[in-house]
């Protein structure tokens, strides 16, 4: 990733402005460290099961624009920790010694930052072989990125959803996982795959579209259920934020009134941090936490026949669709991976 993109130098620098620019090359790497790869892996799968190998410069320029990504969410949420270390905001903050310098400043650069990351992520995109489906390349990508950011919009504005409303508030939560995580988790990687592969632009677009709306959302599902464990992620972190989630949409649709009536007040009216383990076990009891599960299930079983589908479409190598499947069971626990004609419908690791 790092050899994909140049970083301007400006040697006449000195004093706190070399010391800023400085530090600012040093989080362009470091914001490319730590993560599973999973859209890499991806996106490679895609290209080699339509028949070519390759797909690592591709695959790279989506890491690059994750974190990108990761960057500005760590300004909007407001996190100072990213993946065991200090988040990129957090790092100017401690790092710049200016007297004048303080977390607006550090959350300024980190926007620059991210924006600088975005753009190095097409960079490296332009140096993939796509061939004739060079500009469906750009245009599948920019368009990915269009997503994610009108994704956060959405999800910035989700606490203005009435929690009195469940079901509302679920299909708001299907948008903003469909634009803010699906786009670039799952639906990109499989569509630049197959273009970098030589197929068709418009059956790349439907396909990715296809087989990585419903493995994207269940992703984010299973990164939800993860906030109520910790380990990978702080426990409760979701629920201090008060984020809107399927698991509150469900429990808002299952509890009694009262209970229902006691969530909602928590979430419009309390500071949630102490008291994560109690709206833990509202998901819980009420059956919120299965429900999730059920859905990742139920989504996995729609990619996975989309896949299907896909293959004959394309007329894709058998071996090429279990490489796929194997890749895809990469983005979900075993325990929720579907059942089908009573063997796993996709591949155990």
């Amino acid at each position: 990733m790092k050899k994909l993109f140049s970083v301007p130098r400006f040697p006449s620098l000195d004093g706190p402005l070399k010391e800023a620019a400085s530090l600012f090359d040093l989080q362009a790497s470091e914001a490319l460290m730590g993560g599973k790869r999973l859209r890499a892996i991806l996106e490679m799968a895609s290209c080699l099961c339509a028949g070519k190998e390759g797909g690592v410069e591709a695959a790279c320029a989506i890491e690059i624009f994750q974190a990108a990504a990761l960057v500005h969410d760590d300004i909007v949420d407001k996190s100072e920790v990213r993946r065991g270390r200090p988040s990129s905001r957090k790092a100017f903050f401690s790092s710049l010694s200016s007297s004048t310098f303080n977390f607006e400043s550090a959350d300024a650069m980190a926007i620059m930052l991210g924006d600088f990351l975005a753009s190095a992520s097409v960079e490296a995109l332009l140096q993939s072989e796509m061939g004739s489906n060079g500009p469906a390349s750009i245009r599948a990508f920019c368009r990915m990125q269009m997503q994610v950011e009108k994704g956060q919009i959405l999800d910035i504005n989700s606490p203005s959803v009435r929690l009195e409303d469940p079901k509302n508030l679920e299909r708001a939560i299907e948008s903003i996982y469909l634009y803010k995580t699906a786009s670039y988790t799952a639906i990109a990687p499989i569509c630049l795959g197959f273009l970098e592969a030589g197929r068709e632009e418009k059956k790349a677009e439907k396909w990715g579209e296809k087989i990585g709306s419903p493995l994207g959302v269940a992703f984010q599902i299973s990164d939800d259920l993860l906030d109520l464990k910790g380990g990978s992620k702080p426990r409760g972190g979701d629920i201090r934020e008060k984020k809107r989630t399927f698991l509150l949409a469900d429990a808002l649709s299952l509890l009694s009134l009262k209970d229902r009536n006691d969530l909602i007040f928590l979430y419009k009216n309390e500071d949630l941090k102490g008291k994560e383990d109690e709206v833990i076990s509202m998901f819980e009891s009420c059956g919120a936490v299965k429900k999730s599960h059920e859905r990742i299930k139920k989504l996995c079983s729609k990619a996975f026949l989309a896949l299907d589908e896909c293959c004959t479409d394309l007329n894709l190598a058998r071996g090429g669709e279990e490489f796929l499947k194997n890749a895809l069971s990469l983005f979900i626990p075993k325990e929720d991976l579907p059942t089908r004609e009573g063997r796993a419908a996709f591949l155990p690791r």
